[in-house]
């Protein structure tokens, strides 16, 4: 795996990939790799491209600045996870490379807004698709690979896309599930034992919950459903809301709907999405 961290080494370097005759499939990370991330890379290579991995803990899209500074950084490690699957490239950008103009973002996507995790954490977005897009000009990928845990990102990535005519195919990849049936996320290395023994047991409630709404598509079992997760020890739920997977629309209808939540544990945020057709 060769690792850089220099501008224009990475661009000297990238100038070679296409001679060889392979695409250059993006995985952006913000680091403590786990088998989401590594699922990213492995459908990448499954498809014959050269798989770059990005580290960057990105500050524009952190509402809380403590919440940017606890973030869990393990560099070490993701060096070695990464090594396990054979990638290719690994980068660390400089933050004076994705932000030449200063630590600011700007908002270019207005579709898929105003709803879910935008309301609860304004300017987040904007953070997102502003380090994405500077990663884009910098590396310009054919591919770019995205996990669908964060459904409501990946559909303001794939707006970003088809606003700036761009020519980089997205991949939309399947979340990679804990034996609790919640999708992996870096956070959750942070849990106390308590809170892990809630996260399992709010876990367990969901997982219910889901099986019941595939069998039966019932409103009522979300409004217990909130009921019962609160009795099992969370103090804050942002939303739990069925979605179209197609327009982020509320619907009533089980073709295309997916089961959105956002709940805390203690300081950390757990957000996810379920497939109720």
């Amino acid at each position: 795996m060769k690792i850089l961290e220099n501008k224009t080494e990475l661009q000297e370097f990238l100038k070679v990939i296409p001679q060889k005759g392979k695409k250059i499939g993006l995985i952006p990370t913000m680091g403590v790799i786990h088998q989401g991330h590594l699922s990213l890379i492995k459908t990448c290579q499954q498809l014959g491209y050269f798989s770059l991995v990005t580290i960057f803990v990105n500050p524009t899209q952190f509402n809380d600045f403590n919440d940017f500074d606890m973030y869990p950084r393990n560099i070490d490690k993701d060096k070695k996870s990464l090594e396990s699957v054979n990638t290719d490239l690994l980068f660390f950008p400089a933050t004076k490379d994705l932000y030449p103009g200063g630590i600011k973002s700007e908002k270019t996507v207005f579709e898929y807004r105003n709803i879910l995790c935008d309301i609860s954490r304004p300017g987040h977005f904007d953070g997102v698709t502003t380090v994405v897009n500077s990663l884009f000009d910098l590396i310009k990928p054919d591919h770019v690979f995205f996990g669908e845990k964060d459904f409501q990102q990946l559909k303001i990535i794939q707006k970003m896309l088809e606003i700036n005519k761009s020519s980089i195919i997205m991949h939309p990849c399947p979340s990679i599930r804990m034996s609790n049936g919640i999708s992996y996320s870096s956070r959750y290395k942070k849990f106390s034992i308590s809170e892990e023994k809630i996260f399992n047991n709010v876990a367990n409630t969901l997982m219910r919950s889901i099986s019941d709404l595939r069998k039966n598509f019932n409103i009522k079992i979300i409004k217990d459903l909130k009921k019962k997760l609160i009795e099992g020890g969370l103090k804050k739920i942002d939303y739990i809301q069925i979605k179209n997977e197609i327009n982020l629309l509320p619907t009533f209808e089980k073709n295309n709907s997916r089961l959105f939540v956002a709940f805390y544990i203690g300081k950390i945020r757990i957000i996810d999405n379920f497939i109720l057709y």
